[in-house]
């Protein structure tokens, strides 16, 4: 197990350096590299999936908050939830292989060499896809044109019901305040 820590790690460090030339911060928070938008924050996030002690997956999605609107929606109240979590929460949000098209990507990690070549086609795929993602939905005008289609690209970046529809009338607020 400790050696797949530090394969993690690692992994985590090549990304970071790569986004890094991208203009995201290159130290994780958690899992994620962040970019700073004046709204709140873009990230690109890679979740690890452990198999026993022999290996794992990187599953890459991108996420982006937009703060006033996460202020209006979030649940303070609810103490299952930390500060901490609340802060860290997105507004919408995409795995990799489910916005291509094609069901969830994942790369496996069995040894340093892995670690090696898939941070360059993590952070490749990342440039073909989740970044220009992240510059469309930069603009709060275009997240609400998306999230009231309603449609299964809505679902996609926002895939609570009830949750999505308080994005939209929080997103309206804060556009009509603009």
């Amino acid at each position: 197990m400790k050696n797949l820590i530090t394969l993690e790690k690692e992994l985590l460090a090549e990304v970071g350096l790569l986004l890094k030339q991208r203009g995201f911060g290159s130290k994780p928070v958690g899992q994620s590299f962040r970019l700073a938008k004046p709204f709140g924050w873009a990230s690109i996030h890679l979740a690890f999936v452990r198999h026993a002690q022999i290996d794992f997956d990187v599953v890459v999605s991108a996420a982006i908050r937009i703060d006033a609107v996460q202020g209006m929606i979030q649940d303070k109240s609810d103490r299952l939830i930390t500060d901490k979590d609340r802060k860290n929460s997105a507004t919408i949000g995409c795995e990799l292989g489910n916005l291509t098209g094609d069901g969830q990507r994942r790369w496996i990690i069995s040894s340093r060499d892995d670690a090696g070549w898939v941070p360059s086609e993590i952070v490749a795929a990342c440039d073909k896809w989740l970044i220009p993602f992240i510059e469309r939905y930069s603009n709060i005008s275009a997240v609400l044109e998306s999230l009231r289609a309603d449609d299964v690209h809505a679902r996609l970046i926002s895939p609570i019901n009830e949750q999505r529809r308080k994005t939209i009338l929080a997103l309206l607020k804060v556009l009509d305040a603009a």
